[in-house]
């Protein structure tokens, strides 16, 4: 009798190591599908801001030589409105362009900048991308005299809401357009981990010429 009762215990006790067994293999198998789940979500919010990787700069197509009205623009809180360079008297509205491509959107306006919301924004620690353009057909743009700025000189960009982060100038580059390929995914990256923010430009060498040959490039450190 005592033989039965104890080959009942030992069933009941295979059973119930069987259903343990199997109930932590669903746990694992729960858990290994919500990891990845995550960790695949992850990447692509990772990939969804690097797979753009800027190789080239778009060109101007008859950009408008209207002067704006700055006191009349207006943007959401948290984007970047206006780029002051007090050394080169500049004070101009940012516009946002969302970079979907390799290839970094440049203004409507010559007296515009644009903001690549693909980029960082101000104040939050990542590398910010801003475009503009030297000229115009009949007019100098705002970035003409970009790459006469030196290390140290000061870059303010100003949110929606009025709060304003000042840059300083750590790195000035003037590259050949035609090797924007290899150059330019550099860009993309901070300068010693600290919030970076990148000026470019197309340049164009002379009043003859209709093509840009070279690119610069300012590139400014968080104060």
């Amino acid at each position: 009798m005592a033989l039965k009762i104890d080959r009942r215990v030992q069933r009941i006790i295979k059973i119930i190591g069987w259903v343990l067994v199997i109930a932590v293999a669903i746990c694992m198998v729960k858990i290994l599908a919500w990891e990845r789940n995550y960790y695949n979500t992850k990447s692509a919010e990772t990939r969804s801001k690097s797979d753009a990787v800027i190789t080239q700069l778009a060109e101007a197509v008859s950009p408008s030589e209207e002067q704006p009205n700055l006191d009349e623009y207006q943007v959401e809180a948290s984007k970047p409105r206006y780029l002051t360079i007090e050394r080169l008297g500049i004070r101009a509205r940012i516009k946002e362009s969302t970079v979907n491509s390799e290839t970094l959107a440049v203004p409507q306006n010559i007296y515009d900048a644009m903001w690549s919301a693909g980029s960082g924004k101000p104040g939050q620690g990542g590398a910010i991308l801003m475009s503009g353009l030297e000229c115009g057909e009949t007019k100098k743009g705002a970035f003409a005299n970009l790459d006469s700025l030196e290390k140290k000189d000061s870059i303010e960009v100003e949110l929606g809401n009025g709060t304003k982060y000042t840059y300083k100038v750590a790195e000035i580059r003037i590259i050949d357009a035609y090797n924007a390929e290899n150059e330019l995914p550099s860009i993309q990256r901070r300068i010693d981990d600290k919030e970076t923010l990148t000026l470019i430009t197309a340049k164009q060498m002379s009043d003859d010429e209709s093509d840009y040959t070279s690119i610069v490039i300012i590139r400014a450190i968080l104060n």
